[in-house]
């Protein structure tokens, strides 16, 4: 499987919303946003004046950054247009469409672009940015704990992948240099597929307020000549927070519509996501999202009629769930070692999933057992339409009588 089939449109997030950077006025990362901005206006960069970087709550530092509104934009205006020569890529990335000759070119260009003497603003931001925030670049004991939790049977699957399997078996990658792991790290969470976009990596992911999108389909269009733009995807009023979605994105996503969802952000970014939520069970052949209603109501919209025995398999892992927190929310986590960080995001997870399987255990939904007569594809839109082996990246399901995988 592609490296880059796993590497996803992102920004850097900390807490349960993405967010690309911390600022107050003598902070140092203000500075490097500041100087980060200057370099891309001087150099051919377009950002819409009326968008500025800032804290979610303004008077809070604490919280996470994100790109908010000065004056109202219209539906298509554009938010920001940053040149070919800004954007760090693969050496042997041309512009063209299709991939570069190795996937693993964007993680190299990574490590250059913060190496040496000549760094850019955007080098230094980048490596700014914290380490290890994500599933799969967390500490030994942090790691083992959240696959005591996902029991080889939770969403988000194969935590450890990216590093072992992935960057230095296919890349024959240095797992031990630090530099090169936070590269690694920053691709799989700040990344638009193998292009790594100032300023583009800012914007906060929220699929309930998603108000901005591609301009250009940097997978299947030339943006060597228009460069990577943003656009207003409806009207954006005064004040009003500036929404991606890095699973749902329009025109370009689409690979990601029937798999990645919650779980897999999860893993990929480091954060809980906002409602909506999506969540898919393989191993029970449950899929269904959670939706925000009147009155803040969460409601379950099933994607795929679910059954009586998956059913039963989730009412299982919530038992576990509520076995494994009793066990170990109340545990000294600094002597076993693990950061702040690996603790406060791997309890935000287990919040998140204990209450999606319980809203699911609680529906009211008809039990059938259709969904058991499907294939291993069982997944997508309607269950029946047969995935590609590249893009098939949930584990498959045992069939009734089948030794479980």
């Amino acid at each position: 499987m592609s490296l880059l089939r796993w590497l996803a449109a992102a920004s850097l997030l900390l807490g349960t919303v993405i967010a690309a950077s911390f600022t107050t006025v003598d902070d140092d990362h203000d500075v490097l946003i500041t100087n980060l901005l200057s370099w891309l206006r001087d150099n051919g960069a377009y950002i819409n004046d009326a968008v500025v970087v800032r804290h979610v709550n303004q008077n809070d530092a604490s919280t996470p950054r994100g790109l908010f509104a000065t004056k109202t934009i219209e539906e298509g205006e554009t938010i920001a247009t940053i040149p070919w020569n800004l954007i760090i890529k693969s050496k042997d990335k041309t512009g063209e469409p299709g991939w570069s000759e190795t996937d693993c070119g964007i993680i190299d260009a990574t490590i250059e672009a913060m190496s040496g003497d000549n760094i850019t603003p955007y080098g230094h931001y980048l490596l700014a940015q914290p380490r290890g925030y994500t599933p799969g670049f967390w500490g030994k004991e942090a790691t083992e704990l959240l696959e005591e939790m996902l029991n080889d049977r939770l969403p988000p699957n194969d935590v450890d992948d990216m590093l072992d399997s992935e960057w230095k078996k296919m890349c024959r990658g240095n797992v031990n240099n630090p530099l090169h792991v936070h590269a690694v790290m920053l691709v799989r969470a700040r990344s638009d597929w193998d292009l790594l976009v100032p300023f583009y990596d800012m914007a906060n992911h929220h699929n309930g307020k998603t108000n901005i999108q591609h301009k250009y389909n940097p997978y299947v269009e030339s943006i060597k000549e228009t460069g990577h733009s943003l656009i207003a995807s409806k009207r954006i009023e005064v004040g009003e927070e500036l929404y991606n979605s890095y699973n749902h994105c329009k025109n370009v996503c689409d690979q990601y519509l029937d798999h990645f969802g919650t779980p897999e952000m999860f893993l990929h970014f480091g954060f809980v996501e906002f409602l909506p939520q999506r969540w898919l069970f393989d191993f029970a052949r449950v899929k269904f999202d959670l939706v925000q209603g009147e009155e803040d109501k969460v409601s379950v919209n099933f994607l795929v009629p679910p059954s009586e025995r998956g059913m039963a398999m989730l009412r299982e892992e919530l038992d576990r769930l509520e076995s494994f927190a009793s066990k170990r929310r109340g545990m000294d986590y600094k002597e076993a070692n693990i950061t702040e960080t690996e603790w406060t995001l791997l309890w935000q997870y287990f919040d998140a999933l204990r209450d999606a399987l319980s809203f699911a255990i609680k529906s009211d939904e008809a039990l059938v057992d259709d969904v058991w007569k499907l294939d291993d594809d069982w997944w997508v839109r309607d269950g029946t339409i047969k995935a590609t082996d590249d893009e098939h990246w949930i584990r498959p399901t045992p069939r009734d009588g089948d030794e479980e995988l």
